[in-house]
């Protein structure tokens, strides 16, 4: 081999040993410098409690740490509002380890347990308590909020679909009339209970008749029960008390109690509303007519709109405007500008 190759060989060898030199110099000096010695002694115990990232995680974040390693600026390459970038670290590396806090460089930088670096480099550190919450928080997976999300609706019972439950198994058969009454019953044998009496008819048409209509049953009607020896006898009643008008009455008055109808405007001035008695009557009406409530609901956001050739769906969005109104506050705003538009 020439002098002249072995010498350009050993310049190509030098540049490249620089090259690497230089790339290592760079990572080392965007990570913040070398990583130090960790005295795990200075990491305070982590929380002894469920963490929620929503709740005790980000609010810590973005006090702390955003302002560097947020949306506007990542130091480091370094990004702690987004769950890929948090995890792998930037340039920084193993900054969380998902299910060990404390081997997550994250949580020796805000604890001031690494020897080259602390994080925030300048100002406030944060408290043990929150170090604590971070600690637990990657203890328990380091969720984020969507993980977080998807796992609460596969397992919270409100968020789940409906299923049909078996029917359990009960010991007093006998007292069982509806599949409802073996779900009674199994809680009550549950807990070393029996269930009470039957009532008498008496008593039980009183009871029926104020749950549907908010009355007292008449003596003719009350005679007529305790009289009648058919089997359907309080079938009879229940579809006689849902047919009245008195039903409609008594279970629109919940809607009203739900929306704060009032017929008059409230608070200091309670101006008289002479024209908010149309949307009550729409109220019983529709409970009369055992109206379907998606239907029942979409009347009174936009009834106007879904159904125009319907004159009760223009008195439907009277849901929109039947609460107190204070008047007073609105006598001295201008025409013409926002709160007179959303006042109007």
């Amino acid at each position: 081999m020439s002098r002249e190759w072995r010498s350009h060989r050993g310049a190509i060898s030098l540049l490249a040993a620089l090259a690497v030199v230089g790339v290592l110099g760079v990572s080392w000096l965007r990570a913040g410098g070398k990583k130090g010695a960790v005295d795990l002694s200075k990491i305070p115990p982590a929380a002894h409690r469920t963490v929620d990232f929503a709740r005790d995680v980000k609010p810590i974040f973005a006090k702390n740490c955003y302002k560097c390693h947020g949306a506007e600026k990542q130091k480091s390459d370094y990004r702690l509002d987004v769950k890929s970038s948090a995890l792998k670290g930037g340039s920084i590396g193993g900054a969380i380890v998902p299910g060990d806090g404390a081997a997550s460089a994250l949580v020796h930088y805000v604890a001031g347990a690494d020897e080259e670096t602390q994080m925030p480099p300048k100002g406030e550190m944060l408290s043990a308590a929150e170090v604590g919450v971070l600690r637990a928080w990657i203890d328990q997976g380091a969720k984020w909020e969507v993980e977080v999300a998807a796992t609460t609706q596969a397992t919270h019972w409100a968020l789940r679909a409906l299923t049909l439950p078996a029917i359990p198994e009960v010991k007093g058969k006998d007292w069982v009339r509806t599949p409802v009454d073996a779900f009674v019953l199994h809680e009550l044998e549950a807990r070393g209970m029996t269930p009470s009496a039957e009532a008498d008819r008496r008593t039980l048409i009183r009871r029926v008749t104020f749950d549907l209509t908010g009355l007292p049953p008449t003596p003719e009607e009350m005679a007529a029960f305790v009289a009648d020896p058919s089997k359907d006898a309080y079938e009879k009643v229940v579809d006689r008390l849902l047919a009245s008008p008195r039903y409609g009455e008594r279970w629109a008055r919940h809607w009203m109690d739900a929306v704060h109808y009032a017929e008059s405007h409230g608070h200091d001035e309670d101006k008289f509303r002479p024209h908010e008695w149309p949307y009550r009557d729409y109220l019983i009406r529709s409970f009369n007519d055992d109206k379907p409530y998606a239907r029942f609901v979409e009347e009174q956001l936009a009834g106007d709109v879904i159904y125009p050739d319907e004159p009760q769906g223009v008195v439907a969005t009277a849901f929109v405007a039947v609460g107190p109104w204070d008047q007073s506050s609105q006598k001295g705003i201008l025409d013409g500008t926002v709160d007179s538009q959303a006042a109007r």
